[in-house]
C-alpha cells in the first residue's frame, strides 16, 4: 500500500461513522469523475431548469410559511 493510501486508512479510522458515510461518498464521487462515469452538461440553458418544486408538497406553499417551517426544524 502506498504512503498516501496507509495515511488515509488512519484517517478513517479515526473518524465517527456519519463522516465515514461522506467520506465514502465523497470517493465514490472521485471513482466516477476518473472514469467518466459523470454526464456531461448538456447544451440546456439553466433558465429551463428552474422551477419545479413549487408544485411539491414541501414547496408547494407560500414563501414565508415555507421559512417559517424551515426556522422552526432547525431550532
Amino acid at each position: 500500500m502506498s504512503i498516501t493510501a496507509d495515511r488515509l486508512l488512519e484517517t478513517v479510522q479515526a473518524l465517527p461513522e456519519p463522516l465515514l458515510a461522506e467520506v465514502l461518498d465523497f470517493a465514490d464521487f472521485l471513482r466516477a469523475r476518473s472514469t467518466g462515469l459523470l454526464s456531461q452538461p448538456a447544451d440546456v440553458p439553466l433558465s429551463s431548469l428552474c422551477g419545479g418544486l413549487e408544485n411539491t408538497q414541501t414547496f408547494g406553499g407560500s414563501p414565508v410559511i415555507i421559512q417559517q417551517q424551515l426556522r422552526e426544524e432547525w431550532r
